[in-house]
């Protein structure tokens, strides 16, 4: 399940779910404010002899820069001129949705926090929001600075000091498509269900099968070399061998 206090926590929207916290609308209080953090986890995490389990799923980097949603960080015009490398290393790009260094170290004294990272193929990631960022080609620019940031977080996160045990778990969104079998029906089910094991082990949970985690996907039937075009697609591929040994983070998923 979802959270608005810990999307208030992480993101600081919406001003309406800090002032249920109890925290004023005038002023966001930062993610590591001890307050903030202690008041989050008694609304995800209330005393009741439960373990609950909370998930959040925004992108990196997340919304427009005239998002109604009260971002720390909104979305920069500024990245627009600027290379990969200088978003990552800029504090607008390390903020945008979110801190995830600050997060970890606010929150893991207190929850188990575990990180599934997922990985769409690159062109079509581009395909799916290709009027972004005035174009495919400075959208590109954007998504790899945010690569190179989540990159840098994951080389620094392997292992949970608690527990010992990994702290983050690759899934490669491609090895999901009916289209990368072919359509061969057992062969996506096969694929899916070691998904769905793979992940389940990962975050120590009791039950390894989910029959129905799949009934309401529908795949993409975006055509991103259509999407792109030609002109695109060869200054994109560019893109993609500069990223080769960035992202993604091991080499079970393709580029």
């Amino acid at each position: 399940m979802s959270s608005r206090a810990l999307k208030y926590g992480l993101f600081g929207w919406y001003k309406s779910h800090g002032i249920r916290l109890g925290f004023s609308p005038g002023k966001t209080p930062p993610i590591d404010d001890p307050e903030l953090v202690q008041k989050v986890l008694a609304d995800i995490c209330p005393a009741d002899g439960r373990r609950h389990v909370i998930v959040e799923d925004n992108s990196f980097p997340c919304g427009q820069e005239d998002d109604i949603r009260s971002y720390r960080v909104h979305r920069q015009h500024d990245w627009l001129q600027m290379t990969p490398e200088q978003i990552a290393n800029s504090e607008s790009g390390k903020n945008q949705p979110t801190n995830l260094d600050v997060f970890y170290r606010a929150y893991s004294p207190f929850a188990d926090v575990k990180f599934l990272v997922l990985h769409r193929p690159f062109l079509e990631t581009i395909a799916s929001h290709a009027k972004w960022d005035t174009g495919p080609i400075i959208h590109s620019n954007i998504i790899r600075g945010f690569m190179i940031v989540l990159r840098r977080f994951l080389d620094t996160h392997v292992i949970d000091p608690m527990t010992k045990r990994p702290l983050w778990h690759l899934v490669c969104v491609e090895k999901h498509f009916a289209k990368y079998y072919n359509f061969n029906d057992v062969a996506v089910g096969e694929a899916r269900k070691a998904m769905i094991r793979d992940v389940a082990t990962f975050l120590d949970w009791p039950v390894k099968e989910c029959p129905h985690c799949f009934d309401s996907w529908h795949e993409s039937t975006k055509d991103y070399e259509a999407t792109l075009g030609n002109d695109n697609l060869r200054v994109l591929h560019d893109h993609m061998k500069e990223i080769e040994g960035t992202w993604p983070p091991t080499r079970q998923c393709r580029v």
